[in-house]
């Protein structure tokens, strides 16, 4: 990797304020209107909008301008060279697949079925083709190339989590099942009206057969695709409860220790666990919804180990940390605990591995 060449910060800085303000207009008309879910109070639903009843979310618009007008992104390469995987078209039995697709899209096979997380093939997390992060490694399985997907499994609304136009690709091509939680269905069924959906609140299931049981628990994050639709569609982790152990996909999340304890209550340790380590630089400002690489492993330890796989990095620059930090800052996190790195996976984009039962 080439060192960053020299940065004019007079103009970086009044480029960051140009875009800033960009986004801002974007968000207004993209948030004028919105109105996702209405159903009954509960103590994560006001009647209005959700809320982590733990620890609710606080309203820092004042702090997201500031981090947007300082921010100084550590360095990120143009490209990445990616060697893409040519998956399997099934895989049968307890035998557990797992291929990282890239950011918090994973291609999860086992038991016949092919399931997957947060799906995004665009090329920018962003509701527009030229503005947005845009992505340096290609997504690490062609489109073309995905086996048929049975299940989609869309964890809230942000762009880079719930992407319309992949959405509307895998609907073309496999017609799968969506589950997401409460008031996400507004925003695919305006792309996509014939879209499959099956909404969940947190502690809802669904039945997929009788093996394999899907499940939306709290994590701690928040929901907004403008301005004025703060809070107003849920957001969630799903379990994949099946015989040799639940798959826990921690979509985007804050730490929270008290949800990794009450997982375990439930389910017992887990097979795998997808944990995200990118995202969480400027902590002072991000660490309330996107936990960085030490909080991953703290919550890796308190989910009672097994094996886990990070996500959200080395595919679109979300936050001010540098491309290299999440693999280096784990590695460095899982050695202070004394874990064997073999337990708690960062695979590059493309790659695969597989998973034994508990």
């Amino acid at each position: 990797m080439h060192n960053p060449p020299h940065r004019n910060h007079h103009g970086r800085s009044m480029a960051t304020a140009g875009s800033a303000l960009f986004l801002l207009a974007v968000l207004f008309l993209l948030g004028c209107g919105n109105g996702y879910y209405r159903g009954p109070v509960s103590d994560h639903f006001d009647g209005s909008t959700f809320d982590n009843p733990w620890d609710p979310m606080p309203n820092r618009f004042g702090d997201f301008l500031k981090w947007r007008l300082t921010a100084e992104r550590g360095y990120w390469p143009e490209h990445v060279a990616v060697e893409p995987t040519l998956p399997p078209q099934r895989v049968m039995g307890e035998e557990l697949r797992v291929t990282y697709v890239g950011h918090a899209t994973v291609l999860l096979q086992t038991r016949g079925l092919n399931i997957l997380t947060d799906p995004i093939w665009s090329e920018r997390a962003s509701p527009f083709s030229f503005a947005g992060p845009r992505r340096v490694a290609a997504p690490g399985v062609r489109f073309e190339d995905l086996p048929p997907i049975d299940l989609v499994l869309v964890s809230h609304n942000h762009y880079d989590h719930l992407d319309l136009p992949t959405l509307a690709r895998l609907h073309q091509a496999f017609n799968p099942l969506v589950l997401t939680p409460l008031g996400n269905d507004a925003t695919i069924r305006s792309a996509v009206p014939e879209m499959r959906l099956r909404t969940l609140d947190w502690g809802q299931s669904f039945t997929v057969n009788e093996q394999v049981r899907l499940v939306l628990e709290p994590m701690q994050h928040w929901s907004a695709r403008g301005l004025f639709d703060r809070l107003e569609a849920l957001w969630g982790a799903f379990v994949i409860d099946a015989p040799g152990g639940a798959i826990y996909f921690l979509a985007d999340a804050g730490y929270a220790g008290h949800l990794s304890k009450d997982f375990v209550a439930k389910y017992g340790p887990p097979r795998l666990s997808l944990l995200p380590v990118g995202a969480y630089e400027p902590q002072w400002f991000m660490r309330y919804a996107h936990m960085n690489p030490a909080e991953a492993v703290q919550t890796f330890l308190d989910l009672g180990l097994g094996n886990a796989m990070g996500t959200q990095h080395e595919v679109f620059p979300m936050a001010d940390e540098a491309y290299a930090a999440p693999r280096r800052e784990l590695s460095q996190a899982l050695h202070s605990r004394g874990i064997d790195e073999s337990l708690f996976l960062l695979p590059k984009v493309g790659e695969w591995f597989t998973v034994p039962p508990r």
